[in-house]
């Protein structure tokens, strides 16, 4: 049978199919439709079906991915939602955190907040109240309830979030509350902070039930529109989602969770980088993914990526585990323009898909990295994604001249290398916040870089950071779609806990573990899989008594020990983070967590197209490049023709379907076993 990645971006769709049996790959890139997704993913399904000789009913399996909810918190477009709260408490999301540690920037003194997620005439209170040990000390009023439903019954409002005060620890009220809405408003979407984010600080956990009420309506509908059309083309496979986490899940869970969404895009491409370490023996590796709109950063250590159960959207708070990724608006089509101050700046807003950079032909009239890429010759306009779209070469040469050129007194050619440079020292901030504020040295890892523009910027990127290995993976400007097909299905689960650790033990700890076990192997039964044979991963989340925010270690051992080992791993994350621990300070427990992954993911090899490593390999053509200011006639070879253990030096161009790299001089490059272009680097 075959199987299907769908990754929708910002600019392109990415689909991939794979051959289980023989490892074939099929790809193709389509526009994406930001109108309507669904046409833009569904015009994928079909071209790769048509390119790939296939039926629907070939397909047992399709694993997508998108940016959509995302985009939806940042441009606010999703679902209008009311927020029903305790009472007294409806400013919550404007109070927001009082430290001002979710401004975008501390020390910006006209910094203007965000507009609130609910307008305040839809931040609705009821009488109830519990105490922070779970007591009821008011009951919930049902006669109030019933009033604000009839409100909303009559209104616009689409979604409603409960939002209680203390209902991490006794969700009773907000179980009452959820029973009742749904009852009396069947055709809203309903969600509660306890299903969404059983956490303490108020402030976030209603930040993020409401981000998953505005989500909720907007999600399910393509959920359901994109099943439906799949559907009606015969497919009859398994549908999963790609998460935050790095995870696929069910519709099911999706669609009364799409909080997952956020982030999942990039995540697919982690979940391949993943595949490609343990297939390669790369133990630790930094992740560079550079798409049309951002460029992003993340780690893998121990084959296994960097988590966080904590991220600032927009700076709106929203506490889901995801993959701890870092972005920066330095993508391909990221737009270039001058200050004020006539220093070159890069994004953060994009040219996107329509009409996307000049060079596009659609009417682009700015700057973007891609156009100044073009006009160096790190892209070819006849070749770009095989052939299929054709560049504007004399686009992308105007407005690189008219907007940045001349306003700074250079040469076309020098203005477009001071915007790759630009884009490079971003992007090298970015692997700097990931690795060395965080106590871990680059040089130390392997870089893999994936993304359309991944490998055009990788080497000189690399050399930037002192990174001695580069790493270009197959298919790497489809490398998150390829991600769905190989990623497994994962589920999270957490209960609040707060308690000092000296106030636990192992019997108790073990329980709490086995109850959430418990919890989500029934769940699993639910969505038809088996809990038996998935891989269990245990955490925490704890911090030193006094302190604000938690670091979330890994429990491992059995019933015995388990305090022992979770007071020993994070006194070591501590250390690492900021070289300091303090033994006479108490650990407090905040939250249990538990991960329970199952294999969906395939587990083949692709490919290779190339018969054998040729010793006399011929490029397909030259192409000029400009760099370390000349321009250099370089052989361009085709990536499809280098087979296991072929070797190309450098200089020279080594060209695929869908990107591209520079090797220059001294820079060699090698297909591994996993058909990886590795090059190594002049330390």
């Amino acid at each position: 049978m075959r199987r299907i990645g769908i990754d929708v971006g910002g600019t392109f769709t990415d689909v991939v199919m794979v051959d289980d049996a023989s490892g074939q790959v099929w790809s193709t890139k389509v526009p994406t439709t930001p109108r309507d997704r669904v046409v833009g993913a569904m015009e994928g399904y079909r071209r790769i079906l048509e390119i790939s000789g296939s039926t629907s009913a070939d397909v047992s399996f399709l694993g997508h991915g998108t940016t959509m909810a995302t985009n939806m918190v940042v441009e606010g477009t999703g679902a209008k939602t009311a927020l029903i709260t305790t009472r007294g408490f409806r400013d919550i999301l404007e109070l927001r955190r009082v430290s001002r540690h979710d401004r975008a920037d501390l020390y910006d003194l006209l910094f203007d907040n965000p507009r609130p997620l609910v307008e305040r005439r839809w931040r609705l209170e009821v009488t109830e109240r519990m105490t922070f040990e779970g007591h009821i000390e008011a009951p919930l009023q049902r006669s109030e309830l019933n009033d604000l439903a009839a409100m909303i019954r009559d209104s616009d409002v689409e979604a409603v979030a409960v939002s209680f005060l203390h209902a991490h620890v006794n969700p009773q009220h907000e179980r009452e509350a959820v029973e009742t809405l749904r009852r009396l408003l069947p055709d809203r979407f309903i969600c509660a902070s306890h299903d969404v984010n059983p956490e303490v600080m108020e402030y976030e956990r209603t930040s993020s039930t409401v981000i998953n009420a505005m989500l909720g309506p907007v999600c399910g509908r393509y959920i359901e529109r994109l099943g439906h059309a799949l559907g009606d083309l015969g497919f009859n496979g398994k549908l999963l989602f790609m998460q935050s986490n790095g995870g696929l899940a069910s519709t099911a869970v999706v669609a009364d969770r799409p909080i997952v969404l956020l982030e999942s895009g990039p995540a697919g491409g982690v979940s391949a980088a993943i595949r490609s370490c343990e297939k390669s023996g790369l133990r630790n590796a930094i992740l560079g993914d550079m798409g049309g709109t951002t460029f992003d950063v993340s780690l893998i250590r121990e084959f296994r990526p960097e988590l966080r159960n904590k991220s600032l959207l927009h700076t709106y708070a929203v506490r889901s585990p995801s993959i701890d990724i870092d972005s920066v608006g330095a993508g391909g089509g990221s737009i270039v323009w001058i200050d004020a101050g006539g220093g070159v700046r890069i994004g953060p807003e994009s040219a996107g898909a329509d009409p996307g950079p000049a060079c596009y032909g659609r009417g682009g009239e700015r700057a973007t990295v891609t156009d100044c890429n073009l006009v160096l010759g790190y892209i070819d306009p006849e070749s770009f994604l095989g052939g299929e779209f054709r560049l504007d070469a004399k686009a992308a040469y105007r407005v690189v001249e008219e907007r940045v050129a001349k306003p700074l007194g250079m040469s076309v050619l020098e203005a477009a290398q001071t915007v790759r440079s630009v884009a490079n020292a971003l992007m090298a901030q970015a692997i700097r916040i990931m690795t060395v504020e965080r106590g871990y040295d680059p040089r130390e890892f392997s870089y893999i870089c994936y993304g359309g523009a991944g490998p055009v910027h990788a080497l000189d990127l690399a050399q930037q950071m002192g990174i001695r290995r580069v790493v270009i993976p197959p298919l790497p400007g489809l490398f998150s779609a390829f991600g769905m097909t190989v990623a497994d299905q994962q589920y999270d689960y957490q209960r609040p806990v707060e308690r000092d650790l000296d106030h636990l033990d192992d019997t108790t700890l073990f329980s709490q573990f086995s109850e959430l076990l418990e919890l989500g192997a029934t769940e699993l039964r639910r969505l038809d899989v088996d809990p038996e044979s998935a891989r269990i991963v245990r955490l925490a989340d704890c911090r030193y008594a006094g302190q604000p925010d938690v670091i979330t270690v890994e429990v491992q051992g059995h019933a015995e020990g388990l305090c022992h080992a979770l007071a020993g791993g994070f006194e070591a994350a501590h250390q690492r983070l900021w070289n300091f621990v303090s033994a006479d300070k108490p650990i407090v427990v905040a939250n249990l967590r538990m991960q329970i992954v199952t294999q969906t993911g395939w587990r083949g090899g692709v490919a290779q197209s190339a018969k054998a490593a040729a010793s006399g390999l011929k490029p397909k053509a030259t192409r000029e490049v400009y760099f370390d200011g000349a321009k250099h006639a370089l052989p361009v070879y085709q990536r499809s023709a280098l087979a296991v253990g072929a070797r190309v030096e450098g200089p020279a161009v080594i060209e695929e379907h869908s990107s591209c790299a520079v090797l220059k001089t001294a820079q060699n490059a090698v297909v591994d076993e996993a058909l990886n272009l590795v090059i190594e680097l002049a330390a």
